[in-house]
């Protein structure tokens, strides 16, 4: 499965255009010729959310979980499906920004790529930045709710 870490700046060009860090075309493995699904986070962060293929049938698979005819199936299935635009990488390692989800995170002329793990986020520099702070003081009163790395098995060590 893919994994997405760090962060990396990109230009985008006049078409919208932006190249994806090699890190996360590498990630991505053979999954890459799939493309990615772009939206806005269930969160509302001021970010366009890139999920890899994989894990969108992932989600659908949870759809089907519950009764097709549900009020809860239908209203999932708009917010997180509904909204996703599926975009492919091409031969140079770019894809094209939506101009709404371009707009909605306020990116204009640069993005900036944060891997989240097994999805990641697309932002503009001075949002980004601005979250970040609220992000820090939220992970900070945060921190206490996951399990210890020596419950999962991963040792003791810093993450």
């Amino acid at each position: 499965m893919a994994l997405f870490l760090s962060r990396s700046t990109h230009k985008v060009d006049k078409k919208g255009r932006v190249s994806v860090p090699a890190a996360f075309r590498s990630a991505l493995g053979e999954a890459l010729g799939d493309g990615v699904a772009l939206t806005k986070p269930m969160n509302r962060q001021k970010a366009i959310e890139a999920t890899p293929m994989a894990r969108v049938m992932a989600r659908i698979e949870q759809l089907d979980s519950l009764k097709s005819d549900s009020a809860q199936h239908a209203a999932i299935a708009m917010v997180t499906l509904g909204n996703m635009r599926q975009t492919s990488i091409d031969g140079d390692g770019r894809m094209i920004l939506p101009e709404d989800l371009m707009a909605h995170a306020g990116i204009t002329d640069m993005a900036v790529f944060v891997g989240l793990g097994r999805t990641f986020q697309i932002w503009e520099a001075k949002a980004l930045d601005a979250y970040m702070q609220e992000a820090e003081a939220i992970a900070e009163e945060s921190i206490d709710m996951l399990p210890s790395l020596n419950a999962l098995g991963g040792g003791g060590g810093p993450a």
